[in-house]
């Protein structure tokens, strides 16, 4: 099959019948191509309805996961925005057509190597990728009004609310013992509100209980 009719099915078959219908949202998903960010070992798995894993902590998300958050936390296009889990640029380019400044942290060296060439060669220049410890940001001062966690956290992610300007959003799959759910959090003069969106699962992105083995 055709890539172009991989990603027709895509929008067609995952997201519109699953109430993804801003047209915004839309033009976005039609305009990457998400075969460009693969390696070619994976490229036969472009636009499936799963996550694509590059490695045990390094994936692209489900599209219409993806997609739900996008529509949850509802991007502005003066929103400067920060992704962690670039999903090899992908993610990082459909966010870099809806807004006008996008950071993407990612962990695996690989994986950012792979992320810097692939917006390198689609030409983003709105997109700032950097090579950082998800638990352990480094990220000065910057804020940000929406943050974005492509997977799944086993914790509130009290760092990256941090880094959140008042008011701002933050959207990701928490895991709760047996459950996972997709949760929007708002940050607030003191403290946050957190709000359950609905059940989802995805692996896990961000391990705030246990001890990880970082890819540096």
């Amino acid at each position: 099959m055709q890539h172009s009719t991989r990603k027709l099915n895509m929008i067609e078959g995952q997201l519109r019948p699953n109430n993804i219908i801003d047209e915004n949202l839309i033009a976005a998903f039609q305009k990457v191509h998400q075969e460009e960010f693969l390696p070619d070992s994976l490229k036969n798995l472009s636009y499936i309805d799963d996550h694509i894993k590059f490695s045990k902590y390094s994936f692209i998300l489900r599209p219409l996961i993806f997609a739900k958050f996008l529509n949850i936390i509802k991007l502005e296009l003066s929103d400067i925005v920060l992704e962690i889990g670039s999903g090899g640029g992908y993610t990082t380019s459909i966010l870099a057509n809806l807004v006008n400044l996008v950071y993407s942290i990612e962990q695996d060296k690989n994986i950012y190597d792979l992320t810097i060439k692939n917006i390198k060669n689609n030409n983003y220049t709105n997109v700032n990728v950097l090579f950082s410890n998800y638990r352990q940001l480094i990220l000065s001062n910057l804020k940000f009004n929406k943050i974005i966690i492509n997977g799944s956290v086993n914790a509130d992610p009290i760092n990256l609310i941090d880094k959140l300007n008042i008011n701002g959003k933050l959207v990701c799959i928490l895991k709760e013992q047996s459950y996972s759910s997709i949760y929007l959090f708002n940050k607030k003069i003191n403290g946050y509100e957190k709000l359950k969106i609905m059940n989802a699962s995805a692996p896990i992105l961000i391990n705030y209980i246990d001890k990880e083995e970082f890819n540096f």
